[in-house]
């Protein structure tokens, strides 16, 4: 009998590309990965706890499973990742978990469940592992370049969870890019808790790996994600514009966290309004089709409503295509948990909800110009009305969809093929849908 395994993945793209390390690990012990939890033996947790709400969603998750297994008594619950790392004495005290193990072990993940259960040695299958990680229907991957963090913010509790920092080797890289494109992934995400810091900061040898990426003939996009605002990212963005790069996507994602330098000082974070703003302007000059993704933490001790009006002002002068605004969340073990001045929940949410009001209407501002533009787009998914595809412009799972409506049957009526799931087409934006644009299939014969 062969042992089955159901993987249960929360957080960023960084925890997906630790799961697809942890199933490769596994089936290479001879386990077999389930199509569903109920026929699982094993349901494993890979969990994230990088702010308070992670770390509630993780705990629910948790208890879920526990109250679903109830229907399968003999399936083991297995919480792997961030928050198992983090609070390795509390898990212990929690009767509902059979196992669990921390950061930095996905790759044992096969050896350390084989020893701690007992099961005996599984007949392996197959030895075609990437073939078998990859999900129907889905064109993109995450690859992580890196690991763990060395720049200390003060907010931050990832180096407690995830420790120093660590690049990968660029054959590494390079090798499971090529395992992943060759088994149909379209897209590949370059994932790190801070990407600029490669190979030590050494901008020749990102070029390098970017390059060689490059190269790969089942590669379509390539997408770079966490380059922290910093003079570093403005020397690989001239670079990358001097390499002219095809299959690097127009899309920059930065996280500034704030525009106030004070705010940014008392995070233990560089920048500021200016530098930001000279960042921005400049990516845009020399990467044609460029857009934005940031992220701003809100409520931060002493943050004051000047300190709001700033990022509102900033917002209006450069406006940003993606945005993620989020709740500041006082954690255990970071240098801001005990700082003074703390700001009270219900400021802080009113703060959020203020500066996200204002940027709707910036953000519609910016979706509005672009309407009638044509994109390349991806097709990701198709509805029995709708096909939702989407642009070089939008990461997978966080950013803007472009939805078509259609209908087989006038297509088949006009002799027209039907769009296929991973295949790229024309698409024109013809009006906004909240978050979303309605599109217009263009050259579809």
């Amino acid at each position: 009998m062969n042992y089955k395994f159901y993987i249960t993945t929360l957080g960023c793209p960084k925890n997906e590309a630790d799961s697809r390390e942890m199933e490769i690990s596994l089936l290479k012990k001879g386990l077999v990965k389930s199509s569903s939890l109920q026929d699982a033996h094993f349901h494993i947790i890979n969990t994230c706890s990088f702010i308070e709400e992670a770390k509630k969603e993780t705990i629910d998750v948790i208890f879920e499973a526990h109250q679903f297994r109830k229907k399968n008594k003999d399936q083991k619950l297995i919480v792997a990742g961030c928050f198992s790392e983090r609070y390795k004495k509390q898990m212990k005290e929690i009767p509902e978990i059979d196992f669990h193990f921390g950061t930095g072990l996905y790759h044992r993940a096969g050896d350390l469940i084989i020893e701690h259960f007992q099961i005996p040695k599984q007949n392996i299958e197959t030895t075609e592992f990437y073939s078998n990680i990859i999900k129907k229907n889905k064109f993109y991957a995450p690859i992580k370049i890196s690991d763990g963090c060395n720049r200390n913010c003060s907010f931050c509790a990832i180096p407690i969870f995830r420790g120093k920092f660590q690049s990968r080797e660029i054959e590494d890289i390079v090798n499971e890019t090529k395992n992943l494109t060759n088994r149909g992934i379209k897209e590949i995400l370059l994932v790190s808790q801070d990407s600029n810091s490669f190979a030590g900061g050494d901008i020749s040898k990102f070029i390098e790996l970017l390059e060689r990426l490059e190269e790969l003939e089942n590669l379509y996009w390539l997408r770079l994600l966490y380059l922290y605002p910093d003079q570093r990212t403005k020397k690989i963005i001239n670079e990358i514009s001097k390499k002219k790069f095809k299959k690097l996507v127009p899309y920059l994602e930065s996280p500034v966290q704030h525009v106030s330098e004070k705010i940014l000082k008392s995070m233990n974070r560089t920048g500021n309004y200016d530098f930001f703003k000279e960042l921005f302007i400049m990516a845009r000059e020399l990467i044609p089709e460029l857009e934005i993704r940031t992220t701003f933490l809100i409520g931060f001790p002493e943050e004051t409503s000047e300190d709001i009006d700033l990022i509102l002002q900033f917002l209006n002068e450069v406006p940003v295509e993606h945005i993620h605004f989020f709740a500041y969340s006082r954690e255990e073990g970071t240098k801001s948990y005990s700082r003074k001045k703390q700001i009270p929940q219900k400021e802080i949410l009113n703060r959020l909800n203020l500066i996200q009001e204002e940027y709707k209407n910036i953000q519609r501002r910016i979706m509005s110009e672009k309407l009638g533009k044509i994109y390349k787009c991806i097709l990701e998914k198709v509805s029995p009305e709708e096909l939702y595809f989407r642009r070089p412009q939008s990461a997978p799972e966080i950013d803007d969809m472009v939805i078509v409506p259609y209908s087989i049957k006038s297509l088949k009526s006009e002799n027209k093929s039907i769009p296929r799931p991973g295949e790229f087409y024309d698409v024109e934006l013809k009006d906004i849908l909240i978050y979303d644009y309605i599109g217009k299939l263009q050259n579809l014969y």
